[in-house]
């Protein structure tokens, strides 16, 4: 007890030193009438400190003195205005703060993403609410069309739509690239404070039997991908990529910040950047807001009800989305519901304890109904529902070196629903349930049936964050300290891979006429998999020198993490130098960790079958069917985290207005989660079969001899690395006052070098019989170059006496090219059907029996583009007596069509069709 009063004295004592040596600021917050503006956030940028005002818009807050911090003023449905501030030894009135209302009539609207240093690193992308009002959007993906070097793509919702961030890849990728699925798995996406993870889903196949890239449940036919080319098949799954954006709508994001270089410390479970999303929450006019396009409608609504100065703010959002992939037969859909509510409050007679709680609900339905055309009847459904629950508290604390508290709680849990049935007409099918590794006994059982298959997820999160920021001084320099420290727990409760081995779809399906060995699938349980528990720890110190008298900014810091029962330490730094008040450049570097994925740490056993003879004579009771069965326990046992280095420059020059921002960089990517082939070899014996026709007796086996088989599965590993080198930059002009319009042009250079530590392989025709027949090749170790450059240049008019404003876009894909390095076509070794292993020393291409493993450059270079690739887009808005709004954009405008002739012959359109669309906004 005498020590909690020592401890209570002391922090007292340390109070009233604190309030002798602080300042108040304090003033009042309006509108552009004048009229007080109740319940607007103030936050101290440096500190993460927090106050409001009161009904009559006044505000006070607390400060050190001699100290210079910034103070942002927001309000929804307002223009963001931040005042930078130089506390002295006295209080502070700043007066009037004006706060603009947000609308085309407004002078000076940003209209296109900004970098400008005012982020969490030297590269950060600012995407601020006066932005996203003019962008016609589904989806967060859609706001993303901002980020430089990034091909933009028309919103749609009919394909999975990952983020991938400073990687170049092949143009015809459809995303399950492993490269690109680990770029995108290693982005984090953290809304409202909170982390989106992708860890806990394991919607796929057994990806022991071909890989992750191939685990996905799909369905062939036209589709896009995430970088808008056009593919052969779909799947709505996302398991060991990135979190898929179409579950985030845009209607109530209140700004975004992408981090593409060094992210701060507080930032965790990342190797390729962040993105900040944070959402509206406070009073706010109702918008009811729908949208038109081709190929989806759109329908949302937004409020932010005041309930009393003392009972807070209740923020409430409702978005629908129903989308087809073709109108006319609309075999294809996409449904999206989303309810979001936040209620905030400040609490104590000073106002300093904020609460935010959050309440979200969303249910996607995708899939692929039964086509008429189809024979087979096929169906495929990705269905889920997700529920959180989160709550902010931040608490200012005032004291003489601890400013703020901060602690985040989220709970979240959800459905998900893989399923595909298919008619299944064969004559008869082979069945074995069996779950041990050797020879059994199977069974007859009729070829028509409808083949169904179930993936059922229900992943369970639990998170907490807790933040604290203090305040120092060394000499004259002003540290602004932040450290804390989080905890994650993630669980998968669902059934699991729910697949019947008596009713295997056709990828799994032992063959009737050949003995050749196939892929099979039993029961998994989610459950099974031990929960993921993830601990880390930060510190980091903001503060500015003096460098020949001009401001050397840091935001340096360090990140302790154990995932996957392995630490980590993450140093990061982003370092900036103002040369004069139009010129500044920046240094940034930092090493980052992502922990692989529950369903790569936990994949579950592979079943491999390969039948031993199947003497069948139309009756199913005089017929035997022996199969040997090879289960393999698929163990991620020292599966480590895959890790990135970032090296950055960037700088920004201002000039009359003008405003250039380059960034360069240099990531070297460690130990990516791939797949590695694990061959085995089994000796069978052979059998020859004497039928006992009309006596219902199986036929008598006698064994003739033995023959060799080779069966191969997948396992994971850290056998994936990558440099990426490049670089992005975005101009913009002041606007032209005789044609009221400004000009932005942006793009970049990225390069990636990808390298995989284990051998390519490539299998071909099974159905020779020849005994030294390459019946599996083996090649150099992927080693590859990918170059991807992307420029634009966009024109914006906007002319606030008619409220009017019109964006026209004119996009260049100037270079998209893979170089192979090493002879990748050229084989090192091969297999036989038996299992038996060859060098190829002298490679022979006229050899009859290895010299189909020649692959040409014309194959491996096909995917080249040859020349620029323009395309040109079109997005006009008008906004009448500031309630009513109506934009129309469309995607191609002119409908341009060039083409190219691939190596391989093939004609290939990279634009895609005309997409339009509509969007009615209304303000109550």
């Amino acid at each position: 007890m005498k020590q909690i009063y020592i401890t209570i004295f002391l922090i007292l004592v340390n109070s009233l030193a604190y309030s002798q040596s602080a300042i108040i600021v304090s003033g009042k917050v309006v509108d552009a009438n004048g009229k007080p503006i109740a319940g607007a956030n103030i936050k101290t940028l440096e500190t993460n400190q927090y106050t409001s005002t009161g009904e009559s818009g006044d505000f006070k807050l607390t400060i050190s003195r001699n100290t210079q911090v910034n103070l942002d003023f927001s309000f929804l449905g307002y223009q963001k205005f931040r005042k930078e501030l130089k506390a002295s030894l006295i209080n502070i009135n700043l007066g009037n703060i004006v706060l603009k209302e947000l609308n085309l009539s407004l002078e000076g609207i940003e209209i296109n993403a900004q970098r400008n240093y005012e982020g969490s690193s030297n590269s950060s992308l600012i995407i601020g609410r006066d932005i996203i009002e003019q962008i016609p959007a589904l989806s967060l993906s859609d706001l993303l069309n901002q980020i430089p070097n990034k091909k933009v793509v028309p919103p749609s919702l009919q394909n999975v739509q990952n983020l991938t961030l400073r990687s170049a890849f092949s143009s015809v990728s459809s995303g399950r690239n492993v490269y690109e699925m680990n770029n995108a798995f290693g982005v984090a996406i953290i809304l409202d404070g909170n982390v989106m993870s992708n860890n806990l889903n394991m919607q796929s196949y057994n990806p022991g039997l071909s890989g992750s890239s191939a685990a996905a449940t799909n369905i062939r036919g036209n589709s896009s991908s995430i970088s808008g080319t056009s593919g052969t098949s779909y799947s709505g799954d996302f398991a060991f990529g990135g979190i898929d954006l179409r579950q985030i709508p845009a209607d109530n994001i209140e700004s975004i910040e992408v981090i593409a270089g060094v992210p701060s410390a507080k930032y965790g479970d990342l190797t390729e950047g962040a993105v900040i999303v944070e959402r509206q929450a406070g009073k706010s006019p109702a918008y009811v807001r729908m949208q038109l396009r081709d190929n989806a409608t759109s329908y949302g609504f937004t409020k932010g009800f005041g309930l009393g100065e003392k009972q807070g703010n209740l923020n409430l959002g409702v978005n629908y989305v129903n989308s087809f992939a073709d109108n006319r037969d609309k075999v294809k859909a996409y449904k999206r519901l989303n309810l979001n509510t936040m209620y905030t409050n400040y609490f104590g007679t000073d106002k300093r304890l904020k609460n935010t709680f959050s309440f979200d609900y969303g249910r996607n339905l995708d899939g692929i109904r039964s086509d008429k055309d189809d024979i087979t009847n096929k169906i495929v459904r990705f269905d889920s529902w997700n529920l959180g629950l989160a709550n902010r508290i931040s608490y200012r604390v005032d004291n003489s070196f601890l400013k703020n508290i901060g602690l985040n709680l989220r709970y979240f849990t959800g459905h998900q629903v893989s399923y595909t049935e298919a008619y299944v007409n064969e004559p008869y099918i082979l069945i074995s349930d069996a779950t041990t590794s050797g020879i059994h006994e199977g069974s007859y059982e009729s070829g028509i049936y409808t083949a169904q298959s179930l993936i059922e997820g229900k992943p369970i999160n639990f998170s907490v964050r807790l933040d604290l920021n203090s305040e120092f001084k060394t000499g004259a320099i002003n540290h602004f300290l932040s450290y804390g420290a989080s905890y994650n727990y993630g669980a998968n409760r669902g059934l699991g891979q729910v697949l019947d081995p008596s009713r295997p779809r056709v990828a799994t399906k032992a063959s009737n006429n050949s003995l050749s060995s196939n892929r099979s699938e039993r029961y998994y349980d989610f459950s099974l998999a031990v929960p993921q528990q993830d601990v880390g720890f930060y510190l980091e110190d903001m503060f500015t020198a003096k460098l020949f008298e001009r401001n050397l900014n840091f935001r340096t810091g360090i990140r302790y993490d154990i995932q996957n029962n392995l630490p980590s330490f993450s140093p990061r730094a982003n370092i900036n130098y103002e040369l004069s008040k139009n010129v500044r450049l920046g240094l940034a570097y930092g090493i980052s960790y992502k922990s692989p994925a529950l369903g790569q740490r936990y994949p579950g056993p592979t079943y491999f079958e390969i039948p031993v003879i199947n003497a069948y004579n139309g009756n199913a009771s005089e017929s035997k069917y022996l199969v040997y069965v090879n289960k393999y326990e698929n163990s991620a046992i020292g599966l480590k985290s895959a890790s990135s280095q970032t090296f950055e420059f960037s700088s920004q020059i201002k000039l009359k207005k003008y405003n250039l921002s380059f960034n360069a960089f240099a990531i070297n990517y460690r130990n990516g989660i791939g797949n590695t082939r694990i061959f085995q070899t089994v000796i069978l014996p052979t059998y020859t079969a004497t039928f006992q026709t009309g006596t219902g007796q199986q036929p008598i086996l006698t064994q003739t001899g033995e023959r060799t088989i080779r069966t191969q599965i997948f396992k994971f590993d850290n056998n994936l690395k990558s440099q990426n080198q490049g670089f992005d930059l975005i101009f913009t002009t002041p606007e032209f006052k005789a044609i009221a319009t400004s000009f932005n042009i942006s793009g970049g250079l990225f390069r990636t070098s990808s390298q995989s530590e284990n051998l390519s392989i490539r299998n071909f025709d099974a159905t020779i019989t020849r005994p030294d027949y390459a019946y599996t090749g083996l090649y150099p170790a992927n080693e590859s170059v990918n170059y991807s450059s992307n420029g634009r240049i966009t024109s914006t008019t906007h002319i606030p006496k008619i409220s009017l404003f019109v964006q026209a876009t004119a996009e260049f894909g100037i270079l998209q090219k893979t170089v192979y390095k090493n002879n990748p076509g050229i084989p090192v070794a091969y297999y036989t059907q038996d299992g038996r292993y060859f060098e190829v020393n002298n490679f022979d291409k006229n050899d009859p029996n290895t010299g189909h493993l020649f692959v040409s450059d014309q194959e491996l270079n096909q995917d080249n583009v040859s020349r620029i690739i323009p395309n040109f887009h079109l997005s006009i808005g008008k906004e009448i007596k500031k309630r009513f709004k109506f934009s129309f954009n469309v995607y191609n405008v002119f409908n341009y069509q060039p083409y190219y002739i691939n190596s391989s012959q093939s004609y290939v359109f990279p634009n895609q069709s005309p997409t339009f669309g509509a969007e009615i906004s209304l303000k109550l």
